[in-house]
């Protein structure tokens, strides 16, 4: 049985089938992440960990802006500083790691900039569509800080440590074509195209065996630090659970009667 979708405010929510659809639409300016937001994502990532009929997730931003990062004008008010940042980056970080460690395909649509944390929020995308007129930007340079939201992380595995150095200090927007080229986004499309594009890659991967693509980018991920014998001995354990599903048994079937296989996700 499907559960409910939490309620939020800084986030628009609707269930088709098995596609959950997450549009950032902050109540601060530029979709920049406030107080509320983190916890909100927080429960979002969670709810996709615990939701077995959610098939695909897809969050994009409301607007033409994904997310600005932090909603930096608030950083004038009383009270900020180390203690309020390392709470609010905690936060953000656990659901990061709950996002990180969902089974569920996530794409992540960016039509619009994604600067600092929106960047790290970006790049949690199993699939990364990118709209021509948007844009990436590190960011945190101008306002003093190294980064967070998992933006240290990824870099350096999408882009190797020396481009992901150079993308940090030197702090250049980057274009759609550069964000591909870079291995930052998967795709990129014309913007009157972006929500189609966004709904046809959502749709297939909803379509698809949603356990196995679960096990497989949980391989992938972890395969950075693992030696060869421990992704073997992993792979071993993740297909021969993946042996006993449902989706396993219509995929020989389909293949054997040489017809589209009807996975359900199970």
């Amino acid at each position: 049985m499907a559960r409910a979708l939490p309620e939020c405010e800084n986030f628009v929510l609707e269930r088709d089938d098995g596609i959950v659809s997450i549009t950032i639409d902050s109540t601060t300016k530029f979709n920049s992440l406030n107080v509320t937001m983190g916890d909100e994502l927080l429960e979002l990532a969670a709810f996709l960990n615990a939701d077995d009929d959610v098939r695909c997730a897809v969050m994009t931003g409301s607007d033409g802006v994904f997310c600005a990062g932090a909603d930096v004008e608030s950083f004038h008010e009383e009270g900020h500083g180390s203690e309020s940042v390392r709470r609010q980056a905690s936060i953000l970080h656990d659901a990061i790691i709950q996002f990180h460690q969902a089974n569920v395909p996530l794409i992540t649509g960016v039509n619009g900039v994604a600067t600092g944390a929106g960047l790290g929020i970006a790049l949690l995308g199993d699939l990364v569509l990118i709209s021509d007129e948007a844009r990436f930007e590190y960011g945190y340079p101008r306002i003093g800080l190294p980064g967070d939201g998992g933006a240290t992380f990824h870099l350096p595995r999408l882009v190797g440590l020396r481009k992901a150095k150079d993308i940090a200090l030197l702090d250049r927007p980057i274009s759609a074509d550069e964000a591909v080229e870079w291995g930052l986004a998967t795709e990129s499309v014309r913007d009157g195209e972006f929500d189609e594009r966004l709904d046809e890659l959502t749709r297939e991967l909803a379509s698809g065996p949603t356990q196995a693509y679960g096990a497989a980018k949980q391989l992938l991920t972890r395969s950075f630090d693992r030696s060869l014998e421990e992704q073997l001995a992993a792979e071993t354990d993740a297909i021969a659970r993946g042996a006993d599903t449902d989706d396993h048994s219509e995929g020989v079937a389909a293949f054997v009667e040489k017809r589209e296989p009807e996975f359900e996700g199970h």
